[in-house]
């Protein structure tokens, strides 16, 4: 079995195929699968939609999964390709405006994937901030999955929470065993929905600034800003006093659209002071 790229591979083909139900497949469907594997997804996928995506980094398994799909001369609506996503091209991907308002529309372009335990957050990361999926359907580590969700005031809340909060609206559906894989990981795996929210574009230091406070986690909330692109203690207590926020709160009291209204109140302050900050 090879593993040059940490890949376990789902073998539980009852998994797999709740996997693709809980994205509510439909024949006009667009899907995107990241990290296809030996292809127990896409083969269900590919038979149930109008075109699917696959982008695979392994060499040998792209070889083996083309090979399947050339067998059979009246499949048409499948690319694979042996790429990796982080560094794949999604210009490709960026419909006309409009294409992708009736992909919207109809909510048709979907992602579904097993995520690799490596690089399921930096996947994710990269996906969320897309305005052309509708849904999104991951099986990814439990404990990345509880990050997703994770709440305020809660251990696993943190900079990924907030980060796919803003995006979408997140739930898990199901924990899977080490058992359905093959070799067995050391973890359990969840399986987690995610339905675009379609934000507008948020404050260009939003999500620096969330990570900035979530690498102080243990400080205040008023150490975290005073020193965030060295705004000072003065400055960052006159934002937080302006907002009526706690500022001897740590980061973690603080939900998405907490840090959302301090951001938006950071812009102003420098606004009307006139205030001289490296983001600006």
């Amino acid at each position: 079995m090879r593993q040059k790229n940490g890949q376990n591979f789902l073998i539980d083909k009852n998994i797999a195929n709740n996997i693709v139900k809980a994205a509510n497949l439909k024949q006009q469907d667009l899907v995107l699968e990241v990290g296809p594997g030996r292809g127990i997804l896409t083969k269900i996928i590919q038979s149930q939609v109008k075109y699917l995506i696959a982008v695979e980094i392994d060499e040998f398994l792209y070889k083996q999964l083309n090979y399947y799909f050339s067998l059979h001369d009246d499949i048409k609506n499948i690319k694979i390709i042996n790429m990796d996503f982080l560094k794949f091209n999604l210009d490709g991907l960026q419909f006309s405006k409009t294409l992708r308002g009736k992909i919207l529309q109809q909510n048709s372009f979907k992602i579904v994937s097993n995520l690799p335990y490596s690089v399921g957050t930096a996947i994710i990361q990269r996906i969320l901030p897309l305005s052309f999926w509708g849904v999104a359907v991951f099986m990814l580590q439990k404990e990345v999955a509880q990050r997703l969700i994770a709440k305020t005031n809660s251990k696993n809340y943190g900079y990924i929470s907030i980060f796919s909060s803003y995006y979408a609206e997140c739930k898990v559906l199901f924990d899977v065993s080490a058992n359905c894989f093959k070799p067995k990981p050391k973890v359990v795996s969840s399986v987690v929905k995610l339905m675009n929210k379609l934000p507008n574009s948020p404050e260009l230091f939003f999500f620096d600034f969330v990570k900035h406070s979530f690498n102080m986690r243990r400080k205040t909330m008023l150490n975290c800003l005073s020193s965030f692109k060295n705004l000072g203690k003065r400055q960052a207590t006159d934002i937080l006093n302006s907002c009526k926020l706690d500022m001897s709160l740590r980061p973690d009291r603080f939900s998405t659209s907490d840090f959302l209204f301090l951001t938006n109140k950071i812009k102003h302050y420098i606004a009307s002071t006139h205030v001289r900050i490296g983001f600006f």
